[in-house]
């Protein structure tokens, strides 16, 4: 998205800056699109906006939210007109004090079929939209690959190159990588109900899915190492599949299902990122590893919102509030710093001198966190 140039300096005063390390009482100060100073005490500047002791804080990088799909399809068989739905979709993620966000597209949808429609649909929707400026937050392409898709290949090298694509997560739910039982409760939330179906089609897995999962997962690999494009794992539950991993030189997992996988992962030096959901719930809503734990373990080390945008903000507050757990500053960098590090963001992701003004202005009631403004790149945009 180009944004415009703020012309005239910003500065704010009167506010709890959180840098990196600590929350500094005081004044923050812009220059274009560049974060210029940050100073204790305030300041008497008749420009300056008193933030009344309101938080600033870096503006968020979500790395994992497939929140778009509510918008394209808010219905079963119900398909929005593209662009009110990524405007929409925008506008709930800039809300959520999300400055940069990765937008989970499915790439092959063996499950739902409804994903190979939107998927082109939202793609070059998401390109018009941000040519002409109408975008809020700045947006970057997640592909997620569903791994027993015998077309997925096909489908890949039409966005590979895209530029906007920097991150690509390896799916794979076949039985044979996971419990059978898990897999029967896939089939059923796809809308399978039928005993013998459902037997048919865990049988099917067993033989092929391995199979096709085994022969495309290098492949993706190494098509993303060559673009310098990032890979996870995803809903890995055991040492082996970290291994496999490794094995590869993938370097992140997503939502490790067990502990056995959180930790195999993190001693082998992968990124461990974990849903913010889960946290704010107090828990995995299907009985998996608990997000808070891992955090709070230094296992996981940034959080993504998964299917709920303003889940970021309130996990990373909930985690800061409890005793023993990380400071402010560490639980922000969770869902900011952290991220930018992960993904080669380095321009953004903490406020301090040089960094770009990526910054929200964060209120509380009852504890809570309420986004109240928003500025990208030292432009106000909520």
């Amino acid at each position: 998205m180009p944004i415009t140039k703020q012309d005239t300096p910003l500065e704010f005063t009167n506010a709890c800056i959180l840098t990196q390390a600590d929350v500094v009482h005081g004044t923050l100060r812009v220059d274009g699109e560049t974060i210029v100073s940050v100073e204790q005490g305030s300041s008497a500047s008749p420009g300056a906006i008193d933030c009344n002791g309101d938080y600033l804080l870096p503006g968020l990088i979500d790395v994992h939210t497939d929140h778009i799909e509510k918008y394209a399809v808010p219905r079963p068989r119900v398909f929005w007109p593209t662009t009110s739905a990524i405007l929409n979709y925008d506008a709930a993620i800039i809300s959520a004090g999300v400055t940069t966000v990765f937008d989970s597209l499915c790439v092959g949808a063996s499950g739902k079929p409804f994903r190979k429609r939107i998927l082109p649909e939202l793609v070059q929707g998401l390109q018009a939209t941000g040519a002409a400026g109408l975008l809020k937050a700045e947006h970057l392409l997640h592909l997620r690959c569903d791994l027993f898709d015998p077309d997925l290949e096909q489908h890949l090298e039409r966005l590979i190159d895209d530029p906007s694509v920097r991150f690509i997560t390896l799916m794979d739910d076949s039985a044979p990588r996971r419990s059978d039982e898990y897999y029967r409760r896939v089939l059923r939330e796809r809308g399978i109900t039928d005993t013998e179906e459902i037997e048919k089609r865990l049988q099917k897995s067993h033989a092929n899915d391995a199979a096709t999962a085994a022969r495309i997962r290098p492949w993706i690999v190494y098509a993303a190492r060559e673009r310098g494009i990032v890979v996870a794992n995803h809903d890995d539950s055991t040492a082996a599949h970290i291994q496999e991993a490794v094995e590869l030189g993938i370097s992140l997992l997503e939502f490790a299902i067990t502990d056995e996988a959180a930790q195999a992962a993190h001693a082998a030096g992968m990124t461990v990122i974990a849903g913010a959901p889960n946290v704010v719930n107090g828990g995995s809503h299907f009985g998996g590893v608990s997000a808070e734990d891992l955090v709070r373990r230094g296992i996981a080390s940034i959080l993504c919102s998964d299917y709920v945008p303003a889940s970021l903000l309130q996990a990373a507050f909930r985690i800061a509030s409890n005793d023993g757990g990380p400071t402010l500053p560490e639980a922000v960098a969770l869902v900011s710093a952290n991220p930018a590090k992960a993904f080669g963001l380095d321009d953004r992701g903490t406020i301090a001198v040089g960094k770009r003004a990526d910054i929200i202005r964060v209120s509380t009631f009852e504890g809570a966190p309420l986004v109240t403004s928003v500025w990208r790149q030292g432009r106000q945009v909520f």
